[in-house]
């Protein structure tokens, strides 16, 4: 019987970190080489235990997580690394491919999808949504407006779903302050007073997946 695929995680939320650990323990042959909420907590422990598999943040503290890749590969050149993102960001996904990942997953993924992703990037496999990719292709999510982040996008189309801060909370992994933050943010650069403002200027914008122009 062949050896656990062994999986470490780096990621600045500690909800994804415990997520990310529950959907691991319940995969019999995955085992968890421990989690890291930055990449210069990590890297020794990279080097300690070699693991097969790193699920890395894009976006951490410090040492990004493109840096933290190339690093990865430097230290450990049989480990293969995911990239994790809330949402499709398009630039730094590609440059944390450059840098040596394997593959990305967002991090709404649900857990069979994330599992089956670590196996396939395991045997050595790219691992790229496909979904993700034609709505890259498409730029559906940057027709017009203020330049947004990857969550601020995440976050605008919670809102469009009609969802409240705790529900797109659930579906990004983020906490709850996290994405009132967020929502403020959007207010700001949309020059919005209210969410309901936020959704109809940004549909305007063509900002919205749906919109015009």
């Amino acid at each position: 019987m062949s050896a656990p695929i062994s999986v470490l995680v780096v990621d600045d939320d500690l909800f994804v970190r415990e997520t990310l650990t529950d959907y691991l323990r319940d995969a019999d042959d995955l085992t968890l080489a421990g989690t890291y909420p930055d990449a210069e907590s990590a890297l020794p422990a990279v080097e300690e235990h070699r693991p097969d598999v790193v699920l890395m943040d894009v976006r951490l503290p410090g040492m990004s997580g493109i840096e933290a890749t190339r690093e990865v590969a430097r230290r450990s050149a049989g480990t293969r690394v995911l990239a994790l993102t809330s949402f499709g960001d398009a630039d730094v996904v590609v440059q944390m491919l450059a840098a040596g990942a394997h593959g990305f997953l967002l991090k709404s993924t649900r857990a069979q999808t994330l599992l089956h992703a670590v196996r396939v990037a395991h045997s050595g496999l790219a691992v790229v949504p496909q979904d993700t990719l034609q709505e890259w292709a498409t730029g559906r999510l940057a027709a017009g407006g203020p330049v947004l982040s990857a969550r601020e996008r995440a976050v605008l189309r919670g809102l469009d779903l009609g969802l409240t801060n705790r529900q797109i909370a659930a579906e990004l992994y983020l906490s709850t302050s996290t994405v009132k933050a967020h929502v403020a943010d959007l207010l700001r650069k949309l020059d919005a007073p209210t969410r309901t403002r936020v959704v109809a200027r940004a549909h305007a914008l063509g900002m919205l997946p749906g919109a015009d122009g």
